[in-house]
């Protein structure tokens, strides 16, 4: 039977709790340490196969409110039914959350919050949407940077999105700090052999040139918009030229 984490800790703490109220303060650090390192080792064995998606620390999660924007993907609540493919190995049916400000994947176990260490994440799915690391050599020219890019089309045409934010603070006199975080979504699509930033529908039709009248067709047909719907047009024009490519 395997317990969880929550469970194991509150029984390791039962055990301590008599010596631990006879410490000084230093004492009962070290105790508490000692305790909690016993206790997720008890629980990466009791884990089996899911051990290695443990392996990382606590989430500190955020010390402060922020008055626009959020700093997660979407929601601040674990997502269960989430993969993520960690140390190439997949784990399907977990609970995640995406710190999208920070770039930061965190496995959440009744209650414990625990921060994936990102050199170990391959890609990981969340909400029915899906996320990849790229680093980046030949197979990723043209994009800014290393990191977490959304995967809205995986074909040749591939379509992939990045999204940054930022945070802005404000001074009052009455509130103190207030913070606020700001989104930027760059998309990028995958075009001969490297990725070209699309910023506008014209710049879509640019790279598209050699199918442009047909795309254009397409476009009008299937009523899309990109400055409204940016990602859902990519993904059906993306599509549309591999067809028209093959």
């Amino acid at each position: 039977m395997k317990f969880g984490l929550a469970a194991v800790f509150s029984l390791t703490l039962l055990f301590h709790i008599e010596q631990a109220s006879a410490q000084s303060k230093k004492e009962d650090s070290i105790l508490y340490l000692t305790a909690l390192s016993h206790t997720i080792s008890v629980y990466n064995n009791q884990l089996g196969d899911q051990t290695p998606l443990f392996n990382g620390s606590l989430y500190p999660g955020f010390p402060y409110n922020f008055r626009e924007g959020s700093p997660y993907f979407l929601s601040d609540k674990a997502t269960g039914g989430s993969s993520v493919e960690y140390d190439s190995m997949l784990f399907t049916d977990v609970s995640l959350l995406y710190d999208d400000l920070r770039q930061l994947v965190v496995a959440v176990d009744q209650g414990f919050r625990l921060q994936l260490r990102n050199a170990r994440i391959t890609s990981f799915t969340i909400l029915n949407h899906r996320f990849i690391q790229v680093y980046l050599d030949s197979s990723y020219k043209g994009l800014p940077g290393n990191g977490y890019y959304e995967q809205l089309y995986p074909g040749r045409a591939g379509v992939l999105k990045r999204t940054t934010k930022e945070v802005r603070e404000v001074l009052s006199v009455e509130e103190g700090p207030i913070r606020s975080i700001y989104t930027t979504d760059s998309y990028y699509i995958h075009f001969g052999s490297e990725w070209i930033h699309i910023k506008s529908r014209r710049e879509l039709l640019n790279v598209m040139k050699d199918h442009r009248k047909e795309i254009q067709r397409f476009i009008r047909k299937n009523d899309l918009n990109y400055k409204k719907d940016t990602d859902n047009t990519l993904v059906q024009v993306a599509g549309y030229y591999d067809q028209l490519a093959k």
